[in-house]
């Protein structure tokens, strides 16, 4: 499925936006998911068993990303995905900063090198094509100076019909403010080309989708952190008016979470995992301490649930 103007998009967010996340937030209004950044070199070594190239329809429309830095592998990779999931498209990971990609000269390593970047987007975008599949890229203003218009310009013929700009240098991972102007510039560099363009970065509330929207011009806007905090926030977006959110109601929402969660991973897995999104999602809650020790620290899934019935039950 093509990308729509207007949408309202669930970042890709490793560890935490997996396919029960997924699920949760495309039902609480997300118009569209992606998943988590997955290493074509797996899955041309280990087939697509692994959780994280697992998805089910209740997600579409939904973005498959990969990463690598072999344009050959990332091809091969992405035509078996393709083939075999039927994803609505394919995205290309250029923006992420964690030590384990880049040290492979994956993820905004590419940036560093902009002919293996279009080199990577082409043969992603060949096999999307081939595949009659919508192809991306996401990616930041550069390495640790902003080269927008020159990797903009690299990427423009190589077949992608969208642009995902985080617009932040990859070594400023999430620290200092997001350079909304860019983003505005990328819209005047893509608009002439036909090339989508989603807006990502500094989004904290539904207002803040407002504005990126009509300050920027993207034809899309992508929440990531802020999702992990306040779940409800594309519903709030799209009713157009903040939501009550005691302990109670994130509470329950966990544990629906983690029920999703025990049909996809091992329930031990599943709790820990669940463990940092709680963190996120009673973030700024008054007594936040003494509602997360007992559940952070509890030793088993039955405590933890049990912890989480015991705050879903009250007010």
């Amino acid at each position: 499925m093509a990308f729509q103007t207007g949408e309202v998009i669930l970042a890709p967010l490793a560890g935490y936006t997996h396919s029960p996340f997924r699920r949760l937030l495309r039902r609480l209004g997300a118009d569209r998911t992606w998943t988590e950044l997955v290493s074509a070199e797996m899955i041309l070594q280990k087939g697509l068993e692994d959780p994280l190239c697992y998805f089910t329809e209740a997600e579409r429309p939904l973005v498959f990303q990969l990463f690598g830095a072999d344009p050959e592998k990332i091809f091969r990779a992405a035509e078996r995905v393709a083939r075999e999931l039927r994803p609505d498209a394919l995205d290309l990971n250029a923006g992420c900063p964690v030590r384990k990609v880049v040290s492979r000269g994956a993820g905004a390593a590419l940036l560093k090198d902009p002919e293996r970047l279009a080199a990577c987007a082409q043969a992603l975008a060949e096999a999307a094509r081939r595949a009659g599949l919508p192809a991306s890229v996401k990616m930041r203003l550069g390495w640790d100076k902003d080269r927008l218009e020159e990797l903009v310009e690299r990427l423009l013929h190589t077949g992608i019909s969208a642009l995902v700009l985080h617009a932040r240098l990859a070594v400023e991972g999430f620290s200092g403010q997001a350079r909304w102007p860019r983003l505005r510039d990328l819209v005047q560099l893509a608009a002439p080309e036909g090339l989508f363009v989603i807006g990502n970065g500094d989004i904290k509330a539904p207002e803040d989708i407002k504005r990126m929207f009509k300050e920027t011009g993207c034809q899309a806007v992508m929440v990531g952190r802020a999702a992990l905090r306040n779940p409800w926030i594309f519903k709030e977006y799209k009713e157009n008016r903040l939501l009550e959110k005691p302990p109670s109601l994130r509470a329950r929402l966990a544990l629906e979470l983690l029920e999703e969660m025990f049909q996809v991973f091992r329930p031990e897995t599943a709790c820990k995992k669940i463990k940092g999104l709680l963190a996120q999602l009673f973030k700024g809650l008054p007594g936040k301490k003494a509602l997360l020790a007992p559940l952070l620290t509890a030793e088993n899934c039955s405590s933890l649930i049990k912890g989480l019935q015991n705050i879903a039950g009250g007010q």
